[in-house]
């Protein structure tokens, strides 16, 4: 079988037009936060959630990205804005969600923001490790901790998704996000006991291989191996991420916190994944 040949994501008039399973009118007067949503599956969030009526937000340290999908969004008569913000940084977040808090208010977190790069663990160096430390872990963590801070203080419900990764049997070359994004998935299970009383909901949806614009980090020659990651032997789209974030921020979902939804073709039970160049030992 030949090599799935990757799309790099979906355009705007895609994103604009694929069939949703969710009414039009699903998110109509809520206010969504999207971080990382100028590109990718934080893109594709924010077009579905604004096609089924909520105003988005997004944010991101790329204006002239942010600018981009905010102006395809308001063009289709849809409702967006954008925010530049950097997730390492707690004080930005601070006096971004205070704008957010103050000027209108919000109902429904996504902590897609994120990123790493490809290399043996062995040559990791500390900046590298940190800065995929700072992004993937922290910078969740700030967004999180500093929604439900004023959501508490307002006696206002909250709904925080946060993007993560498949990372039960680790993921060989990038174990800098699963060292990340296995604090966010248990600091995600954590809190949703924690903020319960505050009526605070902390799921979390995990990617397996993805068309997106993401895919571009990876090297041609593990790229080209990507479809034997799962049973169905191809990657699964931004859509089928945003779809799922779609349930997550719904009337569907009010009795599900401090779960992970597992979106990767179920190659979690079967495939191998190596995101650098497989070694030769594993060969036979």
């Amino acid at each position: 079988m030949s090599s799935h040949s990757f799309q790099f994501g979906m355009t705007d008039e895609q994103l604009a037009t694929t069939q949703s399973v969710f009414a039009n009118d699903l998110l109509r007067g809520k206010t969504a936060l999207i971080s990382g949503g100028g590109s990718g599956i934080g893109r594709a969030i924010a077009w579905l959630y604004s096609r089924l009526g909520a105003h988005v937000i997004i944010c991101g340290r790329d204006e002239e990205k942010l600018q981009a999908a905010a102006s395809a969004i308001n063009d289709k008569g849809l409702s967006a804005s954008y925010k530049v913000l950097n997730i390492r940084d707690p004080d930005a977040i601070e006096r971004v969600m205070d704008e957010v808090f103050t000027h209108s208010h919000l109902d429904i977190l996504v902590n897609n923001a994120g990123g790493q790069f490809p290399q043996p663990a062995i040559d990791f160096s500390p900046n590298g490790w940190k800065a995929v430390i700072d992004t993937n872990l922290n910078g969740t963590w700030f967004m999180m901790q500093a929604a439900a801070k004023r959501w508490r203080d307002s006696g206002k419900a909250g709904n925080i998704i946060n993007i993560v990764a498949v990372i039960d049997k680790g993921m060989p070359d990038i174990a800098h996000t699963c060292a990340a994004r296995a604090g966010v998935i248990y600091a995600s299970k954590t809190v949703s006991v924690e903020w319960a009383p505050y009526n605070i909901r902390i799921n979390c949806v995990a990617p397996g291989v993805i068309d997106s614009e993401g895919m571009k980090a990876y090297p041609d020659d593990a790229r080209e191996q990507f479809y034997l990651s799962n049973p169905m032997k191809r990657p699964g789209t931004i859509w089928d991420i945003a779809q799922a974030c779609g349930y997550l921020a719904s009337e569907a979902s009010t009795f599900t916190t401090g779960e992970v939804i597992t979106i990767d073709g179920g190659g979690r039970y079967w495939g191998e994944l190596w995101t650098f160049k497989k070694p030769s030992y594993f060969d036979h």
